[in-house]
């Protein structure tokens, strides 16, 4: 179904809060009421610099076949300890 030509397709998004805040607004997502910002890292003081109320943290990261490998054992050791 995926290699139809009438699938849609995701592109990867780009780390920048520029264009993820047109990805979002584009959605239809208030201007005036959400915004993105770079997080620099987790320490005390770089998270100080982040405005706030924080609403939610996006984590982009590439998805290599070792992290798929990785998550498809996580979701299998989850199903098997529940």
């Amino acid at each position: 179904m995926a290699d139809s030509p009438s699938a849609k397709r995701w592109l990867p998004l780009e780390a920048n809060p520029d264009v993820m805040n047109q990805f979002l607004w584009g959605l239809g997502v208030a201007e005036d009421e959400v915004q993105c910002f770079d997080v620099y890292g987790l320490d005390e003081e770089l998270l100080e610099m982040v405005p706030k109320p924080v609403l939610a943290v996006l984590f982009l990261y590439p998805i290599t076949p070792q992290s798929e490998e990785e998550r498809i054992q996580q979701d299998s050791e989850l199903k098997y300890s529940a």
